[in-house]
């Protein structure tokens, strides 16, 4: 004599494959949910990875200075004031800006802060020091 019940328990029954592909869906939609974020996060370091380049440009170009009356012409130079027409429309950011700072109790010891603003509105500050040599 054959057992029945063991001929009719060798499948998946439709109740457990539907859970089966419920739980999957969650699974998928939730990973779905992760691409536009690591998405802007990559954008996000992309830029401030080109904005960080420029500024390390230019910050060079500062050090490489001889005294302070080049250093402040190189400030006019660097701000989109100091652009011309022609300059401002192939900048890469609408508004950069240095400033230079004596620092307290030191003759020759400045503080050059050169600041982007990125295109979600927010600030990046790049910090170098320069000497009058």
């Amino acid at each position: 004599m054959k057992n029945k019940s063991y001929s009719r328990n060798r499948g998946f029954t439709l109740l457990e494959v539907l859970v089966a592909v419920a739980i999957l869906g969650v699974g998928i939609i939730a990973v779905m949910g992760l691409f536009p974020q690591s998405l802007r996060a990559a954008r996000a370091a992309a830029e401030r990875n080109a904005a960080a380049t420029a500024a390390g440009s230019a910050l060079s170009q500062l050090r490489a200075l001889d005294n302070i009356s080049e250093m402040r012409a190189w400030i006019n130079k660097n701000t989109m004031d100091g652009l011309t027409a022609a300059e401002a429309v192939y900048a890469i950011y609408d508004d950069t800006g240095a400033s230079v700072t004596r620092l307290p109790g030191t003759n020759d010891v400045f503080r050059v802060t050169y600041r982007v603003k990125m295109t979600d509105g927010r600030y990046e500050s790049f910090v170098t020091y320069v000497t009058e040599h």
